[in-house]
């Protein structure tokens, strides 16, 4: 069994068979939303830490939303792999009462992120730059009674199954990154978009609404710097991102928990909603493959579902032995980058698109 696809954007593939492949290739890293599915990439993270950041002599672009941008935050950090660990041992060791409240599970998110982040980890922004994308509520989106939310977001959902354009009438877009901060990203969607200096005084707010999910976690009020609204988690708008990255030089890398791809949260359950594969085309993506995650307890990566179908103590062993075994999949994704003809376990993103 192979742990690993890889997939790659026309231009990756031409990189990659002309050069293979190397952590200076590297511009911009994405993080995507999915909770706990974090936990099939964590030995990789921490492979791409340890092996890679320090061999890039660029200023890097660490874009995420939700986790993703929890994951990138760490990246970011001074000390990246404390930060990773910190931020995994938390998340991982959640406990939670038989029918939690938002007010309960908001309580303890706000805990989990001042665990593993720092005020002074902005002063070491200066190769690694931070972007985290958040969602701008407007409308009966921006109310907090779970009620209304119930309805609100049911209304946007029927909107997004007819045209996902109908969305920029709900949220907008809003990014908060580090100063000098400059995502490859020639021509914005049709999400408003606001680009929002990231600083002391709202890197905590900008993190807690990047994962702040609609009903189950409360919203984030007017973070500082940004325009004035409540926030939501970054995956209403940019679920595994559709956006055109493109470096002028080098190349995008993705490590991602699945071998599948979706613009928004609400996309998920559309089998015809996917990506445009030119945005994609400077990417390398890496996921576990099919035939590892059938190799898992329950035969799937870790969910949010998870807290409702396992008690705490059974939902944690099973977490933490999805994360010992992902293992494997740093150690494969090793054996690849020194393989050889690495050419020949690449497989082109657009059949992931078609």
């Amino acid at each position: 069994m192979e742990p690993i696809e890889i997939f790659a954007g026309q231009q990756a593939y031409r990189h990659i068979a002309q050069s293979g492949i190397r952590p200076t290739d590297i511009r911009a890293i994405i993080g995507a939303s999915g909770g706990p599915k974090w936990f099939v990439l964590s030995h990789l993270d921490r492979y791409l830490m340890q092996n890679w950041l320090p061999a890039i002599p660029h200023q890097l672009e660490l874009i995420g939303s939700s986790i993703g941008a929890w994951r990138m935050a760490a990246y970011a950090s001074a000390a990246p792999m404390a930060a990773l660990e910190q931020l995994e041992s938390q998340y991982l060791n959640q406990r939670y009462s038989a029918r939690p409240s938002h007010q309960e599970i908001s309580q303890s998110i706000r805990q989990l992120l001042d665990s593993f982040i720092q005020p002074n980890d902005l002063d070491q922004h200066q190769l690694k730059k931070l972007h985290i994308v958040a969602a701008r509520c407007k409308g009966l989106s921006q109310l907090e009674q779970p009620s209304i939310q119930g309805l609100a977001f049911a209304a946007v959902a029927v909107g997004n199954l007819v045209s996902r354009r109908s969305l920029p009438r709900s949220f907008d877009r809003v990014i908060f990154q580090s100063p000098g901060g400059q995502l490859p990203v020639a021509q914005w969607d049709h999400f408003r978009t606001h680009q929002v200096p990231l600083n002391r005084a709202n890197y905590r707010d900008a993190l807690l609404a990047s994962g702040a999910i609609p009903i189950v976690i409360e919203g984030v009020r007017d973070p500082v710097g940004a325009p004035r609204g409540l926030y939501r988690d970054g995956g209403m708008v940019d679920y595994h991102f559709d956006l055109p990255f493109k470096p002028e030089q080098g190349l995008v890398l993705y490590p991602h928990f699945s071998p599948l791809l979706k613009p928004g949260w609400f996309d998920k359950p559309l089998p015809w909603r996917k990506v445009h594969a030119s945005n994609y085309s400077h990417t390398l993506m890496i996921s576990p493959s099919r035939e590892f995650v059938a190799s898992l307890p329950y035969g799937k990566i870790p969910d949010r579902r998870d807290f409702e179908r396992l008690d705490n103590d059974s939902r944690i062993r099973y977490w933490q032995t999805v994360v010992d075994r992902n293992q494997a999949i740093a150690e494969a994704f090793d054996r690849w980058v020194h393989s050889a003809n690495p050419l020949d376990q690449v497989i082109p993103i657009e059949t992931l698109t078609r």
